[in-house]
């Protein structure tokens, strides 16, 4: 339907995994009720113009071009906009992260995104988050940096905007597609190998499907429900060294759990994704293996804070589920590290 007839939903990192995944999740579970508007750095691209094609919605949606380095592009791209879906990136779109100060252009994306939803006066800004680690840990882990900058995003978009809903997600399940968490030994096994000891316990979500569901509930109940809540996006605890049984219990294979070295954890992340996230990743690791059993949201949040199902009605998918709908049969042959 034409954007005037309905409200405005804009949709940043539209052909990403976040973003694409509510776009599916509002055309799916609220068709008739949002216009949506795909965001995206280049809508030439040809995963821009694949969007409207694969979804066959062009009523229903629309492509804006914008950059979260440009303040300005986003406000043309939040124009009349109800609501906006908000995730920010730890890399920027043109380089590795070299050194810690690299990390901060996330900081300033988020800025300008606020910025810019504040000038158009958005309605409800749903953003993707995390909680706060140096301030859980009392200080004893203070790089935790993707973590705590999507924080701190999130408090100075409260501070400004009038209808503020947050999603917190639990490590992602696509992590397994990188050899620091998941690998192909030589004889064919399947190794889980994150550097946790195998008691360590945390949650996960799938962030092509969990994210959205739970973002296009939020804007489906609105703000008089929603507003200033912050939802964990998580599905079960699981035992790291749990792994290898659910997987093949599903697929069949044979799979092992054995953790390579913290050093290897951070080697591995920084040769791909730079030198200055290593201790980032390194910390968060070490939180994770520390962080209270009891509370939920890495070990950040009581459970009795978790209002998502009494207000949404979801939960976020199991390793199973992952597994199921994905069909994701493991690393292929020749991935080791």
């Amino acid at each position: 339907m034409p954007e005037a007839d309905c409200p405005i939903i804009a949709v940043l990192g539209a052909t990403g995994n976040q973003g694409g995944g509510v776009i599916r999740a509002l055309l799916a579970r609220h068709p008739n009720e949002f216009h949506i508007r795909a965001i995206t750095r280049d809508s030439a691209s040809p995963r821009a113009q694949s969007l409207i094609q694969d979804h066959n919605v062009v009523s229903k949606m629309s492509i804006c071009q914008a950059n979260v380095d440009d303040e300005e592009s986003l406000r043309r791209a939040f124009e009349n906009a109800w609501g906006v879906f908000a995730v920010t990136n730890h890399r920027a779109s043109n380089g590795a992260i070299n050194s810690e100060k690299d990390l901060l252009h996330e900081l300033t994306a988020g800025q300008n995104i606020i910025s810019a939803a504040q000038h158009c006066k958005v309605q409800h800004f749903v953003i993707s988050s995390l909680p706060n680690i140096a301030r859980a840990s009392d200080g004893r882990f203070k790089k935790v940096y993707h973590f705590d900058h999507k924080s701190q995003i999130e408090e100075a978009a409260r501070s400004c905007l009038p209808s503020v809903t947050a999603l917190l997600p639990g490590l992602f399940y696509t992590n397994m597609f990188w050899s620091q968490y998941c690998r192909r030994e030589d004889n064919g096994n399947v190794r889980f190998c994150a550097a946790v000891s195998g008691d360590t316990v945390t949650e996960w979500a799938d962030p092509c499907h969990d994210i959205g569901l739970y973002a296009s509930e939020v804007f489906a109940r609105g703000p008089e429900v929603t507003r200033s809540q912050r939802y964990p996006v998580t599905g079960p605890k699981i035992p790291f060294d749990a792994f290898p049984d659910l997987f093949t219990k599903v697929t069949g294979q044979p799979a092992i759990f054995e953790p390579i070295t913290m050093g290897e954890w951070g080697e591995i992340v920084a040769a791909r994704v730079g030198q200055g996230f290593e201790e980032d990743i390194r910390q968060m690791a070490q939180w994770i293996s520390v962080a209270p059993v009891e509370k939920i949201c890495y070990g950040t949040i009581n459970s009795s804070q978790d209002l998502s199902y009494e207000h949404l009605g979801l939960k976020a998918s199991t390793f199973e589920d992952w597994l199921c709908r994905t069909r994701w049969n493991g690393p292929p042959r020749g991935q080791g590290i």
